[in-house]
């Protein structure tokens, strides 16, 4: 029997009223992406550019480092000086909340989204990133960017044994975690309250017990817990502390270099790390075209340019780190493990417990 066209108008809009602007914006969102994706490269750009110059603007939320923020947003507005770029550095438990609170009440600002490796999971559950397939992705190794296209990652970090090499001689220097329990080094290590990399990698590759007892050993040997990575590495610089169990090795070949600090690294085996900022377009997102001009940037050439001079460590297949000490470094035997969001749930709820109960509270009996 054929509907009437008031009824048939009636159930249409109840229908349309059922899904929620997240749902409507997210079919848009990636039915664009999607159409312009299959386009050949040169027309593919074309129409980016295109559009973008109509949408004008482009908002980034980011969990990187406010240098790398900046570079990027100084280098993309320099390349398309027609979007203006309005970055937010996010970061943490609170940085992640602001997102999942905006998202929840259909007002999420943000076109493009970054958050860390173990936060990607939570964003993920919450369907904030549209499915977009860049081609960029193929400068990459396949862990560095999500299957179905939600997210891509640019650059990784990794933590290294750091030393004064006026207190240290290179001779004496730890050349792995168990030289780290010499009664020699007693009162003369630090470690930052929240190690996440190196925790997570020992639970990995040494199991829950003998990571526990590793830590309880580390700390009865008088190690200092210190919050953040780039104060120890200027204590390091400064002699206040001997060694550090885990610093970011292009910190510490930058202060070599930029300031001149006596200080030097040891990668143990394994070395832990991670996979860096996961980035992806918002299936909200009000300026999509720009967004995805963004991302593509940020992937490019010019970005892992960006990432190498702000001193970080570019994923990109034939990128190089600001520094030789910190470059090619599988080519020079280096075995990385690095952390990405499928493995946290193995290790997160371990890990944080470890931490809180022998770094924090010093339960180390």
């Amino acid at each position: 029997m054929r509907i009437p066209g008031t009824v048939g108008m009636f159930f249409a809009i109840v229908w349309l009223a059922a899904l929620t602007p997240s749902q409507a914006w997210a079919a848009s969102v990636e039915e664009l992406l999607a159409e312009l994706n299959k386009l050949p490269a040169k027309e593919r750009q074309r129409r980016l550019e295109e559009g973008a110059k109509k949408e004008g603007a482009l908002t980034v939320y980011s969990n990187q480092g406010l240098d790398t923020i900046r570079a990027y947003a100084a280098g993309f507005g320099q390349k398309y000086p027609y979007v203006k770029v309005d970055s937010s550095r996010l970061q943490g438990n609170k940085g992640l909340e602001r997102i999942l609170l905006e998202h929840r009440v259909g007002k999420l600002q943000a076109d493009i989204v970054g958050v860390d490796f173990d936060f990607i999971g939570e964003v993920l559950k919450a369907g904030i990133l549209a499915r977009h397939d860049t081609p960029e992705k193929k400068h990459f190794p396949s862990h560095f960017w999500d299957k179905e296209g939600r997210w891509y990652v640019s650059d990784y970090t990794l933590v290294v044994i750091g030393y004064n090499t006026n207190l240290v001689k290179p001779a004496d220097a730890p050349k792995g975690y168990s030289d780290l329990l010499n009664p020699k080094w007693k009162n003369d290590i630090s470690i930052d309250t929240e190690p996440e990399q190196a925790v997570f990698v020992w639970l990995l590759e040494w199991g829950e017990a003998k990571t526990a007892e590793y830590m309880k050993a580390l700390m009865r040997n008088g190690t200092v817990p210190r919050r953040g990575h780039t104060l120890q590495v200027q204590l390091l610089c400064s002699g206040e502390t001997k060694i550090a169990v885990e610093v970011y090795p292009a910190r510490v070949a930058q202060m070599k270099h930029d300031k001149g600090c006596p200080i030097s690294m040891v990668f143990p085996n394994p070395t832990p790390g991670s996979l860096g900022s996961h980035t992806g377009i918002a299936r909200s997102a009000r300026y999509p075209h720009a967004a995805a001009l963004y991302l593509d940037y940020i992937l490019g050439a010019e970005g892992a340019a960006v990432l190498s001079k702000a001193g970080a460590l570019p994923a990109r297949k034939g990128a190089k780190a600001a520094w030789e000490e910190v470059s090619n470094l599988e080519e020079k035997g280096v075995r990385m493990v690095l952390i990405g969001h499928d493995k946290m749930p193995l290790v997160k709820e371990k890990g944080y417990k470890l931490m809180e109960e022998i770094i924090i509270r010093k339960q180390i009996q």
